[in-house]
């Protein structure tokens, strides 16, 4: 009988402690999987003259350049409005088993913004990553922003530029490592170029990169404390314009450039005050002023020379508040001309503009999921003519007043 009891204590003790461990390792893989998060978004606008920009004019960059009727009438002085819903969003966060000995999780986001104008309202993919964690280190690998975009430091502003040009926008191919030692952190990224390219001959193509074998190179060193997140970065990037010139020799011209950039944020309950400073070369592909010029041409074969374009980026950006939310954005870049005498080809964005500036209060309304939103956006273009070396002369300021209101829903 005692036995018999004692063999019954010990199946029920093994049925439990079976079913415990069968129930931690069913709690574990309900942790797998995916959850879908995203907001429903949607923005209307008034502009005081026509702009340059993109998506329907929504993605503002600066005022347009005077362009005279045959009586002299500034033609883009003209107002216009518009209403967009395509970057309402949906993104998947992916959570799975450990491989490697690291903690694995991956993201997927897409808008409905296109890749192009001709694809506005396509499904377009945003990210696509996914991540090894170890204890002091990270491997990611997918799509993702640019380690210049910088996702601890970015202007929270309402418009879609997000403070482009000046604040890179762009996203990338890429594999990045990155190291953890306290509060200390550094990166190495290998990227190449997808729906942000570069500009040249062929017009905006990632092929320019492609072609050198070499990818864009990206060193960041970041400090992110209890408050304070403070970075620094060096950036290199090679391109090869052209295969062959235009009387058919081939050619192995390249064009090297480089950007730094460094970066401070601070938050203390509501309060958040953000700032970046940039210098670089040919980054027209980060949505900024900038590219390159063609510097000589061979008039025997047809090969040319390039030279970059050379900026100055700042911006600061304040945001207080909670459910009522105040910001104040300001930004300004400066063109620096090209390294060396060019013959006026330019594959850049505003080679003729001397500098661009930009000051956007905004105020948003918060209850729950809701989100009302809205912004003044004041930019002024100093438009003139690029010199030997790309200097502006002669430049005259032209300004664009743009009023945004936007609706999110959140979910």
């Amino acid at each position: 009988m005692k036995k018999t009891f004692l063999s019954l204590v010990f199946i029920v003790f093994y049925a439990v402690s079976f079913y415990g461990e069968d129930n931690n390792e069913n709690e574990e893989e309900k942790n797998w999987g995916i959850s879908f998060s995203g907001f429903i978004k949607s923005d209307y606008w008034y502009d005081s003259r026509q702009v340059v920009a993109s998506r329907e004019d929504l993605f503002l960059f600066y005022p347009a350049d005077r362009y005279y009727d045959n009586q002299g009438i500034d033609i883009n002085a003209s107002p216009a409005f518009n209403y967009s819903a395509i970057t309402t969003r949906l993104l998947g966060r992916i959570k799975g088993p450990e491989a490697f000995g690291a903690r694995t999780s991956g993201l997927i986001e897409a808008d409905f913004s296109g890749v192009t104008e001709a694809d506005i309202n396509g499904f377009r993919l945003r990210h696509a990553f996914g991540k090894l964690r170890w204890d002091r280190s990270e491997l990611m690998f997918g799509q993702f922003w640019h380690p210049m975009f910088v996702v601890e430091v970015f202007p929270e502003v309402i418009s879609l530029n997000t403070g482009a040009p000046f604040q890179p926008f762009i996203r990338n191919p890429q594999i990045s490592y990155t190291h953890f030692y306290d509060n200390y952190r550094i990166n190495l990224t290998l990227l190449s170029q997808r729906d942000n390219s570069s500009d040249g001959p062929l017009g905006f193509d990632n092929t320019y990169m492609r072609t050198t074998l070499v990818p864009n190179v990206h060193l960041q060193l970041q400090y992110n404390g209890n408050k304070h997140v403070v970075g620094v970065a060096g950036d290199y990037k090679v391109l090869r314009p052209r295969l062959v010139s235009d009387s058919l020799i081939k050619t192995n011209e390249s064009i090297e450039t480089y950007a730094f950039m460094g970066y401070w944020s601070y938050a203390d309950n509501n309060f958040k005050w953000q700032c970046k400073s940039i210098f670089g070369q040919n980054l027209t592909e980060h949505l900024l002023l900038g590219g390159y010029a063609v510097k000589t041409i061979d008039m025997g074969n047809g090969i040319e020379t390039y030279t970059p374009t050379n900026h100055l980026f700042v911006w600061g950006n304040i945001v207080y508040g909670s459910n009522i939310r105040f910001g104040l954005f300001g930004g300004f870049a400066k063109n620096f001309g090209t390294s060396h005498q060019n013959m006026g080809i330019y594959f850049s964005r505003g080679e003729n503009i001397d500098y661009v500036y930009r000051i956007s209060p905004s105020v948003s309304f918060i209850s729950n999921s809701v989100q009302i939103s809205t912004e003044l956006e004041y930019t002024a273009a100093a438009y003139g003519e690029p010199g030997d070396k790309g200097r502006i002369k002669k430049s005259e300021e032209l300004t664009n007043i743009r009023g945004l209101l936007t609706l999110f829903y959140f979910f």
